[in-house]
């Protein structure tokens, strides 16, 4: 009988072990600046990162296209898998998670198609941390003879593209290192200005596309706190071949900027630093999703002061919404006009709204 116990401790042990944890989360304060190449490859102490790509196509025949690819990555040390009789830990089953999204806005005839892929049951996925190189089932990314090679599908529109940095990388606010608030902090770079080219294949049809793209790369903790509500993200590229990126997280209870950093890339590729209170934005259109019951704003007048930089900013066409569970929110392709140091500007740009949904509130990404 001792034996037979003894047995099953072991075997107990062994289970644990087993079903342990494979990643150390870090989620302490970011000190080393940010440091490429190195650094857009995954990180595996990183609870939550993400790569982001949007931007403006021109197809051969003249139609014009916005897209946005979107690859996630999650340590799910910390996480449960949905509750049934008691909490079950979700690395028992895996230690990190992708799931991608991919959109594209038809200007021309103002579609509007997006999609989610993920690997929680039967799709591979890869995150390398040696080296840029991304995968969830067939949709890809990666570094390649110094560009990135991305490919997406879905139900009418494949993309296979090349994009090619012309200024090196924007490390926002401190070397990367970006103040959310309430004491939270994580890394954040971009590429502001890539040029774009490749194949976007609609409903069959291939046409040969080109035109600039924006990437985002954000890893660490990234949690809202309980009084946050969500964030307006702004990337902005103006014919003058500059560049502006503005971040602002919401507390909607008080009505206030919780925090907010900007940074605006001059074409040199200098990059000029931003605080919250250089901005002022000023909402006066809104749309509102039955989807989602969310009510977006639909038009910003953009104004920052040290730079003499004033900007109205409207989406080509409202319905740009990625209405998916558990987590909806307007990301769109916006035109831009306005004043520079006094001299007319115009542009393109893509907008997100995240948090406005009534009916999907963030409480999973807040840290209570």
């Amino acid at each position: 009988m001792r034996r037979i116990k003894i047995l099953f401790f072991n075997l107990f042990l062994l289970f644990l072990f087993a079903c342990a944890p494979v990643y150390t989360i870090n989620h302490s304060a970011p000190v080393n600046p940010v440091s490429l190449p190195a650094d857009e490859a995954a990180h595996y102490w990183a609870q939550e990162e993400w790569w982001y790509y949007t931007g403006h196509l021109k197809a051969e025949d003249g139609r014009e296209f916005g897209y946005e690819v979107t690859f996630f990555k999650r340590l799910t040390n910390e996480d449960n898998v949905p509750e049934i009789f008691i909490p079950i830990p979700a690395y028992w089953f895996k230690n990190v998670a992708m799931l991608g999204h991919f959109a594209v806005t038809d200007l021309q005839n103002n579609k509007f198609k997006a999609e989610e892929i993920n690997d929680f049951v039967f799709n591979s996925s890869r995150a390398d941390e040696k080296k840029y190189d991304l995968m969830i089932d067939t949709w890809t990314a990666r570094e390649e003879n110094g560009k990135h090679i991305l490919h997406a599908e879905m139900d009418g529109y494949t993309i296979d593209l090349e994009l090619e940095a012309l200024k090196p990388a924007a490390f926002h606010e401190h070397d990367g290192i970006v103040n959310k608030g309430a004491n939270r902090a994580n890394y954040y770079y971009s590429f502001t200005n890539m040029k774009t080219s490749g194949t976007l294949t609609v409903d069959g049809q291939p046409l040969k596309v080109e035109g600039k793209s924006w990437t985002d790369h954000e890893y660490g903790t990234i949690k809202l706190a309980p009084s946050q509500s969500g964030w307006d993200w702004f990337s902005v590229r103006l014919d003058n071949n500059c560049e502006l990126m503005i971040y602002l997280i919401r507390n909607d209870e008080n009505g206030i900027i919780d925090a907010g950093f900007g940074t605006f890339v001059l074409p040199d590729g200098k990059a000029i630093r931003i605080t919250k209170d250089d901005i002022d934005i000023k909402s006066p259109d809104y749309w509102y999703s039955e989807h989602t019951e969310a009510k977006y704003p639909a038009s910003w007048d953009i104004t920052v002061k040290p730079l003499n930089l004033s900007l109205a900013v409207k989406p080509v066409f409202e319905a740009q919404e990625l209405h998916l569970k558990p987590l909806p929110y307007w990301e769109g392709s916006v035109r831009i006009s306005g004043t520079y140091n006094n001299m007319p500007v115009q542009g393109r740009g893509y907008v997100e709204l995240v948090g406005y949904s009534k009916k999907y509130p963030l409480s999973f990404l807040k840290d209570e």
